[in-house]
């Protein structure tokens, strides 16, 4: 099970809305069915990481309950991920994001979701795709 799953990390700070953020959870979810991942590794990060384990991605909208809503540090998430035990050391993570963020690094396969015209303080590594 572990070898199909990714971890994504998804921003709750203030700058996020409501639909930006029912969005993202939609396009997990396709993403994941197309490919038949069954779990993904959710974590959301405002100005602190909250872990929320492994999530049935056909649930996902239901057991999504949007925390923090702060400020934007991502790079505790990322490295909450990067560093857990029970995370495949060769997972993917999936950075959800408007852009408005701090500085981070990502040292494995990533990738970032953002809306279309959005942008990251920095050059980015893995690949952007855009909402709509």
């Amino acid at each position: 099970e572990s070898a199909r799953t990714f971890g994504v990390i998804l921003d709750t700070s203030g700058s996020m809305d409501r639909v930006l953020l029912g969005r993202a959870v939609g396009a997990i979810m396709s993403y994941s069915m197309q490919r038949e991942v069954p779990y993904v590794r959710l974590v959301y990060c405002d100005a602190h990481p909250y872990d929320q384990g492994y999530i049935d991605v056909t649930r996902l909208v239901d057991y999504v309950k949007i925390i923090g809503r702060g400020g934007t540090r991502l790079q505790p998430g990322v490295s909450l991920l990067e560093k857990a035990k029970d995370f495949p050391s060769g997972g993917p993570l999936l950075i959800i994001t408007d852009g408005m963020t701090d500085r981070f690094q990502v040292m494995r396969e990533h990738a970032y979701l953002m809306p279309r015209g959005a942008s990251l303080p920095f050059v980015p590594k893995g690949q952007v795709f855009y909402l709509g």
